[in-house]
């Protein structure tokens, strides 16, 4: 945790050149050698108990055959903090400069939710026998279906950062929705009697300003998207996937009415400065997966696009999308001007709500100035400019240079600049969605 905050954290000690990289380089290996004997992966069972796997390579350097190998009786025994532990590292390398070094950790996470069961309700519950009448062991499995819910939504969030299928599946859920965040709260303080009743699944209605109660509905319905667009590209079943598409709309809808209610509900004062920044956020996400159920997502393939996709109904509803997710951006830089929110995972986002308007701003040439198009351009290069000195990354930089390329040649047509189409093709190429290629976490 100390590792995880010191990336960001705004401290005196941070001001010296190179401090910060020092400071988090050494928590990250004091890190490491806390974690070294609680990996599983760092064992192995034999005959008699379990070994680690540094001992067999010792045994190879030294020549000392089966000397310097220990056995043990008993291996890790792994709980729901080794689970959280992996999900950290997965979530802030994913959002520094070594992105594709998070899935080492990711799959980690992920084999280890499944290890210990957390995927099932008698998983959760463990060995309790008394699960249903003690507080302690009630909060113990909320705990770990808390822990659960966050790799389900994270895995969603990294399939479409990755260009990759899900790793948990919707049909291998069986764990109860986790308790609003007030009650989780105060859950010591709550009769076990009054707690509310639960359905199996992530709900996908907006309900609070609590991790779980928006971004593991908007999560759930881009899981939805995700299998929609794998679908889509299978090789073998041409399968008319009309229906799935209709029901994701109406769950979407349905989401962003559940957003008004609870932007209704939230009373003005010191108190609803989270909400704020949530009702920002989540109505921008929103607008993203509209952008993402209709459009095409590999950037280069839509912008050279022969005209059968923009021809296309499914072109029009993605179009309205990105520019309203652009007006929404503004909203966003009105209530977290330094997008320090959700750094490490707005940035895809962020992405895939822009690059439809970049279709639109290279095409202006010939179909003419639109000032609403480019007025939504100058919000999207200027949230990447923040976006930049806050978290940089490459990705963010050429970007927006190509973004900002592309305006001053719509409103210079006589300029001529050469290395603009070298540099187009290299910004949308860091970021692909093709079959049997991996994109970059942004």
């Amino acid at each position: 945790m100390l590792w995880c905050v010191a990336q960001t954290a705004d401290s005196r000690i941070y001001y010296v050149p190179g401090a910060r990289e020092r400071i988090t380089n050494h928590l990250y290996s004091l890190a490491m050698s806390h974690l070294r004997l609680r990996d599983i992966d760092n064992w192995h069972r034999v005959a008699g108990g379990w070994q680690l796997e540094e001992d067999c390579m010792l045994c190879v350097s030294s020549n000392e055959g089966d000397k310097a190998r220990r056995t043990f009786s008993t291996g890790p025994q792994p709980t729901v903090d080794d689970v959280l532990t992996f999900t950290l590292l997965t979530v802030v390398i994913s959002g520094g400069i070594f992105k594709a070094d998070c899935l080492k950790w990711w799959n980690k996470a992920v084999g280890l939710v499944k290890f210990l069961g957390y995927n099932t309700e008698p998983g959760i519950a463990g060995n309790s026998d008394n699960s249903e009448h003690s507080s302690s062991s009630i909060e113990e499995q909320e705990e770990r279906r808390r822990a659960f819910w966050l790799v389900y939504a994270l895995d969603r969030h990294l399939a479409l950062s990755f260009n990759g299928s899900l790793h948990i599946l919707d049909a291998e859920c069986q764990v109860l929705g986790p308790l609003p965040e007030d009650i989780w709260q105060d859950l010591d303080t709550i009769p076990l009697d009054l707690l509310p009743r639960r359905t199996y699944g992530p709900s996908t209605i907006i309900s609070g300003p609590g991790l779980f109660e928006y971004f593991l509905p908007l999560m759930a319905i881009l899981g939805d998207i995700i299998d929609l667009r794998l679908r889509h590209h299978h090789p073998r079943l041409p399968i008319d996937n009309s229906s799935y598409l209709v029901a994701i709309k109406q769950t979407l809808s349905h989401c962003e009415s559940s957003l008004g209610d609870f932007a209704d509900s939230t009373l003005p004062g010191p108190t609803s400065t989270r909400a704020q920044l949530v009702i920002a956020y989540a109505t921008y996400i929103i607008k993203v997966l509209y952008v993402l159920l209709h459009g095409e997502w590999d950037a280069i393939s839509m912008l050279e696009d022969t005209g059968n996709w923009i021809a296309s109904p499914s072109f029009s509803e993605c179009a309205s999308s990105s520019i309203a997710a652009a007006q929404c951006i503004s909203d966003i830089l009105s209530v977290d001007s330094e997008l320090s929110f959700m750094p490490y995972l707005f940035g895809i986002y962020l992405f895939h709500g822009s690059f439809v308007l970049l279709l639109f701003a290279e095409r202006m040439p010939q179909i003419g100035p639109n000032e609403s198009v480019e007025q939504a351009c100058e919000v999207i290069i200027r949230a990447h400019e923040v976006a930049i000195v806050t978290l940089s990354t490459d990705f963010q930089k050429t970007f927006r240079k190509a973004f900002r390329s592309i305006l001053y040649r719509v409103r210079r047509p006589d300029s001529f600049d050469p290395e603009f189409q070298i540099l187009r093709k290299e910004v949308l190429s860091m970021y692909r969605w093709t079959m049997g290629h991996k994109g970059l976490c942004l």
